[in-house]
């Protein structure tokens, strides 16, 4: 097979875009991915990088070009990248972002049918109420895609026009002042048009500084940390309540389409009756207040210093009584949190590390409102939230035209309580396991003897709680080191038994008791019938005691004709108390129960 290599051309059509906006197309079996292109350009493609299952490449010729393109308004942008898909007409952008959320969410999420309410658009230009420069050499604007290379522009189309009017007498100060020099420059905007600049750098005269730039009435300047002129924050106001922004706070840069994206949540929450919301990652507190009036109590919990002394401030300014604010980590601080009724998490890019979702799942929430900038750490998450929850809405916000950026709003509410009382179903080679047979049954979470997450039957962890007190009083102490298995960990343990020519210990996937999650391997930790790791007389008083509690050995010694596996002490299965009783009574196994149809006894 020839390779792609950097410098070859090739003649293709671009299929689709992926997740970042780039167009991709096909070549000699390899996939190339290229800045611009958009479906059904035909195109000569340059081949600029090659890795080792894609190539990157640019447009070299454009032979006919697709209905979806439009000549961007920005003459930084080939250049630039703070925009990706501005070549593309804005309709086009927006099936582009609701076609990626389906995709990543099918891909990470195994969701199949996304429904997507709605995706709410505003403005595709001068919606930015914020935003950043940087200066390098004497030079002020933005970094270069990837780069730390610096474009100095005149004007950025994304911003709200009153921030480059700032940026550019900024601009003709440093070129008036060549001592003076700035690192980084911050500029912000309220819809009750107040302005914010933090500076970072070196000015040869703060006074002069502040003297050149009166004329542009800013509220609030920081230079190097320290406030220079007029307030600590500038106010914003959203729905009838004012909201004081700090340096460091976060804020959405796009007003309009956060008053949308606030308003899907706020229609969601006013129809319910909820007690208690618990607000994770919330900044300056603007989601628990705008839901206030709904909750008898919101709590807020937010790491950055700035954004909870401005929530602190805004809630008296509101005359807010019903909330409360937590300065920490959110995965320090939501295991102290009990009977919630829903949770709303707006996280960073990086999304909800594993110990929060865990917590969150414990806390077992009546409903979630997860919001997200990036859908694909919001899938990835999405994944093990759905174990208990189910998907009720899904709606976008193109908080970010021009660029493949895309706000999430999605609704999670907690399955129902379900029940299920087949406990002595039958699993082994001749009786494989089926999804169907086991609806209504309640996993839930607990910890192995590691520490580790495992998966349980509610009924039969219950009964295993009152199995282990028992054996506690007998100074017996057990611990669980292995319960539910999905068929991939299935996989693993039977090809390791494969190796060690064990096969007849392990049952192939799909033929598992484990998938049950009715199944646990017991431990004996410590026990003052032997000195013995193996603890053989105490696994034999484990296995006496555990019909009292519903469970019996699965796969006891003498049986294996009728189990078709070898002897194992440490495998023992629920299957209620009254069948536990009769195999304990007529020392029989589960198959043979089935087989044979021993009567019960008579309760």
């Amino acid at each position: 097979m020839v390779e792609i290599k950097v410098d070859d051309v090739y003649d293709v059509t671009i299929e689709k875009q992926d997740h970042f906006g780039r167009g991709i197309a096909k070549a000699k079996n390899m996939v190339i991915f290229i800045r611009e292109a958009l479906p059904e350009d035909h195109i000569k493609v340059e081949v600029t990088d090659v890795k080792k299952t894609f190539a990157i490449g640019k447009i070299k010729e454009m032979k006919k070009s697709s209905k979806q393109r439009t000549e961007p308004y920005c003459k930084y942008y080939d250049i630039c990248g703070g925009c990706q898909i501005m070549h593309q007409k804005y309709p086009y952008q927006l099936e582009f972002k609701q076609k990626k959320v389906k995709e990543l969410f099918s891909r990470y999420a195994e969701i199949g049918e996304l429904e997507i309410e709605s995706i709410l658009h505003g403005k595709e230009f001068h919606y930015r109420n914020k935003v950043v420069f940087h200066g390098v050499n004497r030079i002020l604007g933005f970094y270069k895609e990837k780069s730390k290379s610096l474009i100095k522009v005149k004007l950025c189309l994304l911003l709200e026009q009153e921030l480059n009017i700032i940026y550019n007498k900024i601009i003709d100060y440093l070129n008036e002042t060549p001592e003076s020099t700035i690192r980084n420059l911050m500029i912000r905007k309220t819809s009750q048009n107040e302005f914010m600049i933090v500076v970072d750098g070196d000015l040869k005269d703060k006074n002069e500084f502040l003297e050149y730039i009166k004329d542009l009435n800013i509220n609030s300047i920081f230079l190097n940390n320290q406030l220079v002129k007029g307030k600590r924050y500038i106010t914003e106001n959203i729905f009838d309540l004012d909201f004081r922004i700090y340096p460091e706070a976060f804020f959405q840069v796009n007003y309009e389409m956060m008053k949308a994206l606030y308003q899907l949540v706020i229609d969601y929450y006013k129809k319910k009756k909820y007690n208690k919301i618990l607000d994770l990652y919330c900044g300056t507190g603007t989601i628990g207040m705008l839901l206030s009036p709904y909750v008898n109590e919101v709590v807020g919990v937010e790491v950055v210093k700035d954004s909870i002394k401005a929530a602190n401030q805004n809630k008296e300014l509101n005359n807010i009584t019903n909330i409360r604010f937590i300065e920490g980590k959110v995965e320090d601080k939501i295991s102290s949190f009990k009977e919630i009724d829903s949770i709303v998490v707006d996280p960073p890019r990086s999304g909800l590390n594993s110990e929060t979702i865990e917590t969150i799942l414990e806390i077992s929430p009546q409903s979630i409102v997860y919001i997200s900038c990036d859908p694909v750490t919001l899938a990835r998450d999405l994944k093990v939230l759905l174990e208990d929850y189910e998907l009720v809405k899904a709606n976008l916000v193109d908080m970010f035209p021009n660029t493949y950026h895309i706000e999430t709003v999605t609704i999670l509410e907690r399955k129902p309580k379900r029940t299920f009382n087949n406990y002595g179903i039958l699993i082994n080679l001749k009786h494989p396991y089926k999804k169907e047979d086991f609806v209504g049954m309640s996993l839930i979470k607990t910890k192995d003897i590691n520490g580790k997450t495992i998966l349980i039957d509610e009924i039969a962890y219950n009964h295993y709680l009152s199995f282990r007190s028992a054996l506690a009083e007998e100074e017996i102490q057990i611990g669980i080191k292995s319960a539910y298995r999905t068929y991939e960990e299935q996989q693993k343990f039977y090809e390791r038994a494969t190796r060690k020519k064990e096969v007849n210990t392990v049952a192939p996937p799909g033929y598992s008791d484990f998938h049950t999650g009715l199944s646990l391997e017991i431990e004996v930790l410590s026990s003052p019938l032997e000195k013995s790791k193996a603890h053989k007389h105490t696994y034999k008083r484990l296995q006496e005691l555990a019909p009292e509690y519903g469970f019996v050995l699965r796969y006891p010694k003498k049986k294996e004709k009728f189990t078709g596996r070898k002897a194992k002490k440490n495998q023992f299965r629920y299957v209620g108390s009254g069948i536990s009783r009769v195999l304990e009574k007529h020392q029989i196994t589960l198959e043979e129960y089935h087989n044979e149809k021993v009567e019960e006894d008579e309760e």
